[in-house]
């Protein structure tokens, strides 16, 4: 690789330790038809895989100022990542490594910060932004509702004493 090439995968290495989630893995005792399907996998959930060189990823790392990930870039690693989500790409990375038995996550970097494969285990059982934005809208409509509720029963009853009051009137 020429110190050119070497200069253009180091920037595209920045690019992508700037994403919003990152995932380090080890992906190794992968068969070229598991790694293909778990890139398959993760282009369904628009979530991006790169295989990348240590000595350059550490470069990156340097230059952009992340600390402590670089001892996790040993062996084979493999990048995951989401543009827009930090948690789809370890829900679906677990998912797969599970079903595989094979493979492990080693870190993370989450919105500029380390973390250990605990802390993206954890991560990868959270609800996604559009459950947590669905469970946040039925909280926010559940007062709304008991008032609609509230104020159409206030009719109902009130016919129900009018009716009541009739009743009695006419039975005397």
């Amino acid at each position: 690789m020429t110190k050119e090439q070497k200069i253009q995968v180091v920037e595209e290495y920045l690019g992508i330790f700037d994403k919003p989630g990152v995932y380090l893995m080890d992906f190794k005792g992968f068969n070229v038809a598991e790694m293909t399907e778990l890139r398959r996998k993760l282009r369904q959930a628009d979530v991006s895989m790169r295989v990348v060189k240590n000595t350059l990823a550490k470069r990156a790392l340097k230059q952009s100022g992340i600390e402590n990930l670089d001892s996790y870039l040993i062996g084979p690693v493999g990048v995951v990542w989401s543009a827009d989500d930090a948690v789809i790409p370890a829900r679906v990375l677990f998912k797969y490594l599970k079903e595989e038995g094979k493979g492990t996550v080693k870190a993370g970097l989450i919105e500029g910060s380390v973390v250990d494969a605990e802390q993206v285990t954890a991560i990868s059982k959270l609800p996604t932004k559009q459950e947590l934005q669905a469970k946040l809208a039925s909280v926010l409509n559940a007062p709304l509702v008991r008032l609609a509720r509230t104020i159409n029963a206030l009719p109902v009853k009130f016919a129900g004493t009018v009716l009541a009051l009739r009743d009695s009137k006419e039975e005397k």
